[in-house]
């Protein structure tokens, strides 16, 4: 039976009959647009691989960045390129800790520089 291969929340989603036809509706249109974003051909195949890549280590799911690191390497992007890309995604990532943390302390010296 295919829905014991489902998440727990997709085959919960089934007790609820008009929940789950929009569910049912909303899988099917995501999984059109995701069909159509990887079968298109802007990108040559080395580069989109590349940047789903980057796209998967961006939302740091093991199982997805492994299903896309097997892609890449399928479509030749050697160790190096692959260490530039993780080596880009974790300087972004850091970037975006690091930003609050400097606009904080930036925003408390031009408080403590008003006076009155």
């Amino acid at each position: 039976m295919a829905s014991a291969q489902q998440p727990v929340s997709t085959q919960l989603v089934q007790l609820a009959p008009t929940i789950a036809e929009h569910h049912a509706t909303f899988s099917k249109g995501y999984q059109e647009f995701f069909g159509s974003v990887f079968d298109h051909e802007a990108l040559e195949p080395k580069t989109r691989a590349a940047v789903a890549l980057c796209a998967a280590l961006m939302q740091d799911r093991e199982e997805t960045v492994r299903s896309f690191l097997a892609a890449a390497k399928k479509l030749g992007l050697k160790n190096e390129e692959i260490g530039q890309i993780a080596g880009i995604v974790e300087a972004m990532k850091l970037d975006a800790l690091q930003r609050p943390a400097v606009q904080a302390v930036a925003a408390a010296a031009k408080k403590a520089n008003t006076c009155c």
